[in-house]
């Protein structure tokens, strides 16, 4: 049995669709809050509660991709200098998320700026490692 890294469409689909939500949402939310330090509105407030339910989808998202898709990156070592830095960004962006949460106030700013700049990492980086997967299968054939 062939068994393929890349992610069936629906759940391709699924998590390009979430991961937009919580781009979106995390960029809109540091925006108005921490850079232009706007007072918070009642679409401040529903935009962070959107933002908390598509981070949950998300974990769940990344976790359905362990048995499959990054067991078999990691078994035929492929993508392996995009996919380990994105694995590690999503560790860190779930436990800086819970920080701010959960964390005393010394670590509050600190826990914040991180989870900022590892999402706008994000944003940028996982478009490239799709790309460099799509690219290496290409010349893999």
């Amino acid at each position: 049995m062939k068994v393929s890294i890349r992610l069936p469409k629906f759940h391709r689909t699924f998590l390009y669709v979430i991961w937009s939500v919580l781009s979106i949402t995390g960029l809109y939310f540091a925006y108005t809050q921490d850079w232009k330090m706007y007072d918070p509105t009642i679409w401040t407030t529903y935009t962070l509660k959107l933002h908390g339910i598509s981070a949950s989808l998300m974990l769940i998202l990344i976790g359905s991709l362990i048995p499959i898709h990054i067991q078999l990156s990691l078994e035929t070592k492929r993508n392996l200098k995009s996919g380990i830095p994105m694995l590690i960004t999503m560790f860190i962006l779930a436990f800086s998320g819970i920080a701010l949460y959960y964390s005393g106030e010394s670590w509050m700013a600190t826990a914040k700026m991180l989870h900022i700049w590892m999402g706008i990492f994000v944003i940028i980086f996982l478009p490239i490692h799709i790309i460099i997967g799509r690219k290496r299968k290409k010349i893999i054939k």
